[in-house]
């Protein structure tokens, strides 16, 4: 997918993108959602949900230093704003990160997220302040080698199974004061990336209708297909 230049399609060519439009890249969602729901869930989270709160809420420097590794898959990324008690809503956060020196340190739990165990970074979202104060929300780049962060797959899923989805603990994870994304603040910023990525999805739930028509029109060709 890196080589076609799926990652990152409908960003800047600076960052190793292909500056495509939104519609050329939702096709390839499309596609992708045609074969498999998974593997397009994978994609769209990279590009989606990972670089797209880099190129929004980080500096010029940080963008150049993540984007191109993400635009060629040299990393891969996840995002972490799902909980366990409070789905994905990010006023309900209960995932914590303090100001100690030069570093924020970070705990929390997060679930169903896709990309989780293969990740080389997470963009985490937890709150800075009291946890009934929604303004503190803030967004994090957290390397997923760091002491304390802890990926487990999620087994026994009924569908999506070339999706890698997990669990993730964070147990006082330090990361540098840089890390913050610093445009990134409130309810506001983690609803902005799932915007980005809702509009490649629906185009992917178009390539998965198709997929079912034609099973259904003529069973069997996809699975010749496939096969080949």
């Amino acid at each position: 997918m890196a080589e076609l230049g799926v990652f990152g399609a409908n960003m800047p060519e600076r960052y190793g993108c292909a500056e495509l439009n939104n519609v050329a890249y939702s096709l390839m969602m499309q596609e992708l959602e045609r074969d498999d729901s998974g593997i397009r869930s994978s994609a769209s989270v990279q590009s989606s949900l990972v670089m797209y709160p880099i190129l929004e809420f980080v500096s010029e420097g940080q963008g150049m230093h993540w984007l191109p590794k993400l635009a060629q898959a040299e990393v891969i990324g996840c995002y972490g704003l799902t909980e366990p008690d409070h789905g994905s809503d990010p006023g309900g956060l209960t995932a914590r990160a303090v100001k100690d020196g030069d570093e924020w340190v970070i705990t929390g739990t997060k679930m169903w997220i896709t990309n989780g165990s293969l990740a080389d970074i997470a963009i985490i979202w937890a709150k800075t302040g009291a946890l009934d104060d929604p303004g503190s929300i803030r967004g994090f780049i957290v390397e997923t080698d760091r002491d304390g962060y802890v990926a487990k797959a999620q087994e026994g899923k009924l569908s999506l199974l070339a999706s890698d989805t997990s669990e993730i603990s964070l147990q006082e994870v330090r990361v540098p004061a840089e890390n913050l994304l610093p445009g990134s603040s409130g309810l506001r910023s983690p609803p902005m990336c799932l915007n980005q990525a809702r509009y490649g999805i629906a185009w992917g739930a178009l390539g998965a209708a198709a997929a079912c028509y034609e099973e259904a029109w003529n069973p069997g060709i996809r699975r010749c297909r496939w096969r080949s």
